[in-house]
């Protein structure tokens, strides 16, 4: 089929529109604005914890059966996770108490070696730990052992070492 058998496009009701490729709800959704598509796609990047694409519908786009007038135009990263903590208190005169929480945090700096990290570490992943005792030394370590961005799964913490 050539391009010229193609029928004639015709505009969408909703010229912007959303495409989630990590996700078991419609992998397409539009919107009737820039705006609120802009807000639904931090949203569902948030959701999912993958980014995803951003698309604008226009006449002067290509018309081929690929793109039928829709264009790419931005991909929006996750900037919050939802991660389940295990966390080992451990205490100088009370043992260890192993507690469980889940958060919602902002997604880390990506260089793990910058004081941005550190200071992400210590507001997000640090502020989860503990059970209230405040005599004597305590150690904790955390495991991330769920999360809505994958690249978290797995990641330890230690502090008061």
């Amino acid at each position: 089929m050539s391009e010229h058998d193609l029928p004639v496009p015709v505009k969408p009701l909703r010229a912007f529109r959303v495409r989630r490729h990590h996700s078991q709800t419609p992998g397409v959704v539009a919107y009737a604005t820039r705006e609120a598509r802009d807000r639904g796609a931090q949203r569902w990047a948030d959701h999912d914890g993958h980014s995803v694409l951003t698309e604008l519908w226009d006449s002067s786009h290509p018309h081929d059966a690929a793109n039928r007038g829709w264009a790419v135009d931005g991909v929006v990263a996750p900037q919050l996770a939802t991660v389940t903590l295990h966390i080992e208190n451990h205490y100088e005169r009370y043992g260890m108490v192993e507690t469980t929480a889940t958060v919602t945090i902002p997604v880390p700096p990506a260089d793990q070696d910058s004081d941005a990290y550190d200071d992400w570490c210590q507001e997000h992943i640090f502020a989860a730990t503990g059970t209230g005792r405040t005599d004597g030394d305590a150690a904790y370590f955390v495991r991330i052992t769920a999360s809505t961005v994958p690249a978290l799964l797995g990641r330890e913490f230690e502090f008061g070492l």
